[in-house]
């Protein structure tokens, strides 16, 4: 095995157990409700997006206030379409998609997480969402047949993982001739501190992707069209208050003014992509 297929499993073991714990409500996750923050989860999710009237639609338990974005705001999601999310957490997205694609539609949640898909499956049954149901697997290897999804979505979780190209591509698999890609990511113009992209606590933690990087990989998994439809700044506290950003600062010190002009320079971004 290659030093870099051996660290790609050391983040993606490191990101399962984080957000394993982050779905037993003990997390170490990049929203400041999961940080030991003052802010809450709908209080981060108003921040990065999501409406007062969207997130009273949602069972108790499935915003977590881990995201970046709001993908479903971008979608332009239609009665009927069978929609895919990504690393579905505890359900948010999906939930909202539900909605939009109404009972004739279906919803897709992916999540290598098993205490996330035991929360998701539970935050279903409680809100009656009976068109939306959560797979267990990992992005890079999607459960699903070729070109059966409409639309792909995705919050703030291709940043978590080792090889982003396999994942685009096994996006651009699922999707229809035609299928549309709609995912919120955190993204930067400049590199991490070499300190920060070499610790897996603070990879885990949300680093983001550079922006002109993620554009040309979408175009080289095959996408077309692809833009940034739309991007707002990050709250730089919600990296820096990541016990894993903190305890990169404790153990390099001398870092705290690059790290801290580094997490100022974050935006989450809306991307969008066609498959023709």
């Amino acid at each position: 095995m290659s030093n870099a297929e051996t660290k790609g499993r050391e983040i993606t073991r490191t990101v399962r157990e984080r957000y394993g714990r982050a779905a037993e409500g003990q997390a170490e996750c990049c929203g400041s409700s999961c940080c030991g923050g003052e802010r809450d989860a709908a209080e981060v999710s108003r921040a990065i997006g999501y409406t007062e009237a969207e997130l009273a639609t949602l069972p108790e338990g499935a915003d977590l206030g881990l995201g970046c974005g709001n993908p479903t705001a971008i979608a332009s999601l239609a009665e009927g379409e069978v929609v895919m999310d990504l690393g579905s957490g505890a359900g948010i997205d999906c939930f909202l998609a539900s909605r939009q694609v109404g009972a004739t539609g279906r919803v897709i949640g992916v999540d290598m997480t098993p205490q996330m898909l035991e929360r998701a499956r539970a935050n279903a049954a409680r809100g009656g969402f009976d068109n939306v149901e959560f797979r267990l697997g990992e992005i890079e290897a999607l459960p699903v047949a070729d070109s059966v999804v409409d639309v792909v979505l995705s919050n703030c979780v291709l940043n978590l993982v080792p090889d982003k190209a396999r994942a685009l591509s096994e996006a651009y698999r699922v999707l229809r001739p035609g299928g549309r890609l709609a995912i919120s990511d955190m993204v930067s113009d400049v590199d991490p501190p070499s300190e920060l992209k070499d610790d897996l606590d603070a990879i885990a933690a949300c680093l983001p992707i550079r922006r002109d990087s993620y554009l040309r990989q979408l175009e080289e998994a095959g996408f077309e069209d692809v833009s940034i439809v739309s991007e707002r700044r990050y709250p730089a506290e919600h990296l820096l208050a990541d016990p894993g950003v903190k305890r990169a600062l404790e153990a390099h010190p001398e870092l705290a003014p690059a790290i801290e002009r580094f997490a100022e320079g974050i935006y989450g971004a809306h991307f969008e992509g066609v498959r023709r």
